[in-house]
């Protein structure tokens, strides 16, 4: 099978890697030169545009930082839909909103292409590994067509539904992501300023109600990261990612006339981050808002210098 990959970020590469190490047919393109020479290492066609990526490929995925950006490498001229053929499958591995799905699944679908949007969850482990899950929206046929790809990279596959189910799935479980993260900040901060420490919040918490996969991943990782990438990487879970999911997410509440108490207010801290300049640093760089406020470090000392 005839494989194409586009966008080789932070979780596009593994992903694409994987696909390679299974033995398919891959050809790829991004914007940046490392991570194609990267691929080339493990076999990978290397071509210049989203366009013929698709005219070489059956099935084309694509794993992209936001709305347009997927509408720029979908429906340009030089475009996915342009090199795609009658019968080709198009997926969507980003997370976006379902309003920009079915704009691209319209047009893709006048050309005979079928699209699925299957955005992922996953940590780095995850993507190295190929054990993320992926949720997908569109046609059961073309799910049955793309599983040998998705098992590539995946060990959970849910067909959620209809064209756009997969973005949607994906939104509310980014959103409950980033309200559980700020909740984590939040009660790690009252602990340490009540004279707790971290490693005694960790111990209860994690054997007790309030503990969650996010809080035991998210308390680790504050405790012993630096929220800045090493120089010359980028970020693995950027600020950018997880910011601009939970905004989509309140965007699709809104659009739905759905009231996000908790997400309308757990977007806000995302949005400060944003604000500060730190899209590009790890997404538990947000902590340091939540120490400034409260005048208390939480993180060892050598892990909160932003400068």
């Amino acid at each position: 099978m005839k494989v194409g990959f586009i966008g080789l970020g932070g979780i596009g590469k593994p992903m694409a890697i994987n696909i390679a190490k299974s033995g398919f047919d891959l050809t790829v393109t991004d914007l940046r030169e490392q991570p194609l020479k990267e691929l080339a290492q493990y076999g990978a066609r290397i071509v210049k545009n989203p366009r013929e990526v698709a005219e070489s490929a059956e099935i084309v995925l694509a794993s992209l930082p936001s709305n347009v950006v997927s509408e720029q490498v979908a429906l340009s001229t030089d475009g996915v839909i342009a090199g795609a053929k009658n019968g080709d499958i198009y997926v969507e591995l980003s997370t976006i909103s379902p309003e920009v799905v079915h704009t691209i699944a319209r047009h893709a679908a006048e050309k005979g292409v079928t699209l699925l949007d299957a955005p992922v969850s996953g940590g780095l482990d995850q993507r190295l590994e190929g054990t993320l899950s992926i949720m997908v929206g569109g046609d059961e046929k073309a799910v049955a067509k793309a599983m040998p790809v998705f098992k590539a990279f995946g060990d959970k596959v849910f067909h959620a539904g209809e064209s756009g189910a997969g973005a949607s799935v994906k939104l509310v479980n980014n959103l409950l992501c980033g309200i559980n993260m700020v909740a984590t900040m939040e009660a790690l901060v009252l602990g340490v300023k009540a004279g707790l420490s971290v490693q005694t919040l960790k111990e209860v918490i994690s054997a007790s109600s309030g503990g969650s996969k996010v809080f035991n991943g998210l308390v680790d990782t504050i405790s012993t990261r630096s929220p800045i990438p090493p120089y010359g990487q980028t970020a693995n879970q950027g600020l950018h990612t997880i910011g601009k999911d939970v905004k989509l997410a309140v965007e699709l509440a809104q659009n739905l006339s759905v009231p996000l108490t908790l997400g309308s207010t757990a977007l806000q801290p995302f949005l400060a981050g944003l604000a500060n300049g730190w899209a590009d640093k790890e997404n538990w760089v947000i902590m340091e808002i939540f120490e400034q406020m409260s005048d208390v470090r939480v993180r060892p000392p050598e892990l909160t210098d932003l400068e």
